[in-house]
């Protein structure tokens, strides 16, 4: 039963635009026709929506960003690079096509990709949207779709387009890496194998991209990843894309040196290769992770909320430039593209997002109009959900589910198969959450212990899906936002995905902390008890059979809402589970 004993009450008007995550029934982003302007002339706007993680099997638009230069396609409408040639003039249809202009494509992750990041402070971008600064002569396609590895991306309209309209004479920019790693069957690929075993990153490389690419005429570069942002200016190991093996409920997932992998399919297949990790890393290393914030995107205006793998249009404009700067090394024909003495971008073209808009709390007075209150416990959903398209319940659930049990499901699962999620809703990601969730206000100088039992119904084994209990200083009524501005502990699971599932969580300061590694972890048809206690000098999170977390979860969460804490159940990303034997006691 539930028992409750003596409970009180911007899009951003910027510059042209790769391992994050957004869910898995996202359409690809719509394809936006840009003209590529001269450097030095004025910097054009043109951004398109962005399918992040997992979005890899699930896009069908025909996407994609073109750009064409200035001064080679004329004043025609270049909103396709096949009506750059003007043959009105009664010219021959061979000398329409000797006068087509090159085609640059770009494919990759969200390193590379666009975004529309309406409601970021620093909104993020991809390297692929900053080449035009430093190309010539040619119409850059950007084809890069964030959260795909070098094996999902074959499952992508992006991809198809590729392969239709390559043609002679065109140049490929491949850049994979960030989600090759994921230990995630539909996405990783081994770095150890060679180029001729299945499943290694260069036989993908190789097979689906440099292959078809010469076959058309085309002339492939390789690109290896960029690092992500280290706090503690640590490059060797996962955010220099260095891995460790990884056992996990989908397999076993042999860690290794994706950089390196990927400069031997260059050397194997004699194909250039621009080391964007070496580059990179030195840079990070040098400046520190302080030196390099301000090429990184930010959700608000919060330190805390700054995204360590994607860069903002500084960043992308670096990399770009690092990307023309180890070009003018190889022999890549591609090199005749470049501008004369390109030159490293200022920092002063990064700018706040006009449309940003500080966000300020203010306590929910009302109940959601979608989820009906059960008892003392309100239903909402909240955070970075993608859209409000996807606030409903098709893709969440909150209910009463029989007598005192409530269910709580984010996503959409596959009928008859408890472990795949056919939609993925709401995350646990590193700067940002979205979840569904049963809470209730509580005065914040009350101490008190939550405690239920929970069945797990569908579960997705992915890094971001979590459920369980949670108190937080700050609660939103059915809203979609990335800039949530508060702290919670959390008594539940998380990187589920991984060799090592976090046992209890919290978010600290903006910070996601880890509660430890879980000895024991659990799958659909388990039931579970969990619990979280508040005393005065903090809270400890209990999740199932694993030890109590108290260790780093020592904060009043007092931060945002002085007056209250919002206490109460919930689930993100890919979980369905039901709550019973719920109870709030309160202690002295």
């Amino acid at each position: 039963m539930i028992m409750n004993t003596h409970c009180k009450p911007l899009k951003f008007l910027t510059f042209l635009f790769f391992c994050a995550s957004v869910p898995a029934f996202l359409s690809s982003p719509a394809h936006a026709s840009q003209e590529t302007v001269s450097e030095g002339t004025q910097e054009a706007a043109n951004t398109t929506g962005h399918a992040a993680e997992s979005t890899a099997g699930n896009s069908t638009a025909d996407t994609g960003s073109h750009y064409a230069d200035e001064n080679t396609a004329g004043t025609g409408d270049s909103s396709s690079y096949g009506d750059i040639a003007d043959t009105n003039d009664g010219s021959s249809q061979n000398t329409a096509a000797d006068s087509r202009i090159p085609v640059l494509w770009v494919i990759g992750d969200s390193t590379a990709a666009e975004f529309d990041d309406t409601a970021y402070y620093y909104p993020r971008y991809g390297w692929g949207t900053q080449l035009y600064r430093y190309f010539q002569g040619v119409t850059i396609e950007n084809l890069a779709v964030s959260g795909t590895s070098s094996q999902s991306y074959l499952q992508t309209a992006q991809y198809q387009r590729l392969l239709q309209e390559m043609q002679s004479g065109d140049f490929l920019l491949i850049g994979f890496g960030h989600n090759d790693e994921r230990p995630e069957s539909l996405r990783y690929t081994n770095p150890n194998t060679s180029i001729s075993t299945p499943g290694s990153i260069q036989n993908y490389l190789y097979e689906y991209y440099i292959r078809p690419a010469q076959e058309a005429g085309v002339s492939p570069v390789l690109c290896t990843p960029i690092v992500r942002r280290d706090l503690g200016n640590n490059y060797t190991g996962a955010s220099g894309h260095i891995t460790t093996s990884q056992n996990t409920v989908q397999g076993i997932f042999e860690g290794g040196d994706y950089a390196k992998a990927i400069q031997k399919a260059g050397v194997a297949k004699s194909i250039p290769v621009l080391d964007l990790t070496k580059r990179t890393r030195e840079i990070y290393k040098q400046l520190g992770a302080q030196g390099v914030k301000n090429r990184h995107a930010h959700s608000s205006s919060r330190e805390a909320s700054i995204d360590n793998t994607h860069t903002n249009l500084y960043g992308a404009a670096c990399n770009a430039w690092l990307i023309a700067d180890e070009l003018s090394k190889t022999t890549s024909p591609l090199k005749n593209h470049l501008v004369d003495n390109p030159e490293q971008p200022d920092p002063s073209i990064l700018t706040i997002n006009p449309l940003y808009q500080e966000r300020f709390f203010n306590r929910p007075e009302s109940e959601s109009a979608q989820w009906a209150t059960v008892g003392d416990w309100k239903g909402t959903v909240f955070g970075d959900i993608d859209a409000y398209e996807y606030l409903n319940n098709v893709y969440f659930n909150l209910s009463p589910y029989g007598d005192g049990v409530l269910w709580i499901k984010a996503g959409r699962f596959k009928e008859n198969d408890s472990s795949a999620a056919e939609d993925r809703v709401g995350k646990i990601s590193a700067s940002t959450d979205g979840i569904a969730m049963y809470y209730q206000a509580i005065p914040a100088d009350r101490n008190f212990v939550l405690s239920a039992d929970v069945t797990i119904y569908h579960l997705d084994p992915n890094n971001q899906a979590s459920f369980g209990l949670m108190v937080r200083d700050d609660i939103y009524l059915d809203t979609v936002t990335s800039d949530t501005l508060g702290d919670y502990v959390a008594a539940g699971p998380l990187m589920l995905g991984s060799d090592q599932p976090w046992n209890c969580f919290a978010r600290k300061s903006g910070i996601l902390t880890s509660g430890g590694i879980a000895d024991h972890t659990y799958k659909p048809g388990d039931t579970l008890h969990m619990e979280i206690r508040k005393s005065s000098d903090g809270y400890t999170c209990t999740f199932g059979d694993n030890s109590p977390v108290s260790a780093g979860f020592d904060f009043p969460l007092t931060a945002i809402d002085s007056e209250y804490v919002y206490a109460g159940m919930f689930a993100a990303r890919s979980a369905d589970v039901t709550f019973q034997n719920i109870r709030l006691q309160f202690t002295e």
